[in-house]
């Protein structure tokens, strides 16, 4: 591809990690970001060749992330990544710029074989282009985007999600679901058995005062 550098913007912190990991085993040079100041400050400081961008993040979304960074450097390749997408999320994204637009989990070969394609994006005429996320999925996602918004205080969380605060620690304990149905759901999130996505780093982050309860009662 004639590319050295990348860029990978997601706000759940396994993925875009394991993400890096396996494009750095492939030779390329990667940065990482969580949101849309983040990716905005690190890709000015240091443009990349490559992108992959999460379409949906706290905050701004990756759409509005893509415009910014081809503003920046208007040859930039740009992927971007959706839990879930139908055909006019796709082709919002490539009419904003994007040369393609995969469904998540997608792996290092799915991104690089997608920046080789090209602009065309695998939107199947009518229906939905992507299976949808199971309700679980969608939960856990809600939950950490919420999570997020709150700086990580797991008390403030819980407020605003009207569930109580060792309710909400149960669930942070918990891997994230993934739907069978979804292609490479089954190799994602392999080895991570015991992954805890930010439960106990949130408690004391955020909420200094709060202890990780057991799960006696709510």
């Amino acid at each position: 591809m004639g590319a050295k550098s990348i860029l990978l913007v997601d706000d759940t912190e396994v993925l875009r990690e394991r993400l890096a990991m396996a494009m750095r085993s492939r030779g390329l040079e990667v940065r990482t970001a969580g949101n849309f100041d983040e990716a905005v400050s690190v890709f000015t400081h240091a443009p990349t060749d490559l992108a992959v961008l999460d379409l949906r993040m706290p905050g701004r979304s990756g759409l509005d992330l893509l415009r910014k960074l081809l503003q920046i450097k208007p040859d930039c390749r740009i992927i971007m990544l959706s839990g879930f997408g139908s055909i006019p999320a796709s082709i919002d994204a490539v009419r904003a710029g994007a040369v393609n637009f995969l469904s998540k989990p997608a792996d290092a070969d799915d991104i690089l074989s997608a920046f080789v394609r090209g602009e065309e994006p695998l939107v199947p005429e009518g229906g939905l282009a992507f299976p949808a996320p199971s309700l679980a999925r969608n939960e856990w996602e809600h939950i950490h985007r919420v999570l997020a918004d709150c700086n990580n205080n797991i008390s403030e969380a819980a407020r605003r999600l009207g569930i109580h605060r060792r309710s909400l620690q149960r669930k942070l304990r918990k891997r994230a679901p993934l739907d069978p149905k979804m292609p490479g759901a089954d190799e994602m999130f392999e080895g991570e058995e015991g992954y805890e996505p930010q439960a106990d780093s949130a408690d004391t982050a955020g909420d200094a005062g709060d202890v990780v309860a057991d799960d006696s009662d709510d």
